[in-house]
């Protein structure tokens, strides 16, 4: 017989037949196993996933007492498992996206032109993982470093796009283009003072202000390359709202362009979705359930989609028709 429990409920003894939450919330190294030590018991507890489903003809059930505490962080370190590949091959499409994007970063900075070759060569990257590994992709991408944070928000926005592009069923050259806007929609803020961009904490009204030159600037870079006008129009209005109230120019309603759209939905995602020294990351239900709250910002009928193509699902998302 099979039993949902609450994750903080697991303990040893347990057959766990499978796990309940979105798709990219649920651990990586998860298959169908009996829970055999306190490492295992903490792995789970210490997880997203949103529920528990054992099945008690293999396993122990829950206990009748109050549910136990977390276990320490010592415990939940001393899990050992073998290296999961899918992790191993997200890690290695990390490190070189991430290089190259330091690689064409530096290269604005220095008033060069972006290789449109790399820039391609990185989309293609990102968009072949998304297809056979997106969970173990964008979960590594969630642990950003300050020193990192810009190159792999670039990395994890062209993955966002190009796996709702195709969700959307938008054509492949489509899709690539919606992948070149999100590595370099931020391209502008190469132009920002160092210290904001690491700032470990809240800005001033006036560094806010120096922040959001950025959209302008990347647009700026972009006149002088080889990119299309997508590429530049997500540059510049990514920040821009469906109620008019975003910047740089308060455009509103139909004026933003599809692209502008789907990137507005993937940036803000990946960013509250992301741990930081300073904020708690949320999981995808949670910003699912407080982006659908901020009326006027996204439009709604593809926020809903945006969820759906990554496993979390309300009344108000429906994937759409081929």
């Amino acid at each position: 017989m099979l039993l949902r429990i609450d994750r903080r409920q697991a303990r040893i003894g347990m057959f766990v037949d499978h796990v309940e939450g979105a798709w990219i919330d649920v651990p990586i190294w998860f298959r169908s196993h009996r829970i055999d030590d306190d490492a295992a018991v903490a792995r789970i507890r210490d997880s997203r996933i949103s529920a528990v489903v054992i099945d008690l003809d293999k396993g122990v059930g829950p206990t009748q007492g109050p549910v136990a505490p977390l276990a320490p962080p010592k415990v939940a370190a001393a899990a050992s498992t073998a290296p999961d590949p899918e992790v191993v091959k997200a890690k290695e499409t990390l490190r070189r996206t991430h290089s190259a994007m330091r690689q064409i970063f530096a290269a604005i900075r220095d008033g060069a032109s972006i290789d449109p070759g790399q820039a391609r060569a990185v989309v293609e990257e990102v968009a072949v993982a998304m297809r056979h590994r997106p969970r173990a992709l964008l979960g590594i991408t969630r642990l950003k470093s300050k020193d990192e944070y810009s190159f792999l928000h670039s990395v994890a926005v062209c993955a966002l796009m190009t796996h709702f592009g195709r969700f959307l069923h938008l054509d492949e050259d489509m899709v690539q283009q919606l992948g070149l806007a999100g590595l370099l929609h931020d391209i502008g803020k190469v132009t920002l003072p160092s210290e904001i961009l690491g700032k470990p904490g809240s800005l001033s009204e006036e560094e806010i202000e120096i922040v959001r030159t950025h959209p302008q600037e990347g647009f700026r870079i972009l006149q002088s390359q080889d990119v299309s006008d997508m590429v530049r129009d997500v540059c510049l209005h990514h920040h821009e709202r469906i109620d008019g109230r975003g910047y740089p120019d308060g455009l509103q309603g139909d004026q933003l362009s599809q692209a502008v759209r789907i990137a507005a939905i993937c940036d803000v995602y990946d960013a509250v979705t992301s741990v930081r020294p300073y904020k708690e990351a949320w999981s995808a239900k949670t910003a699912y359930r407080r982006m659908w709250e901020w009326d006027g910002h996204f439009d709604r009928v593809l926020l809903g989609q945006f969820f759906v193509s990554i496993g979390v699902t309300g009344e108000t998302a429906r994937r759409p028709d081929p």
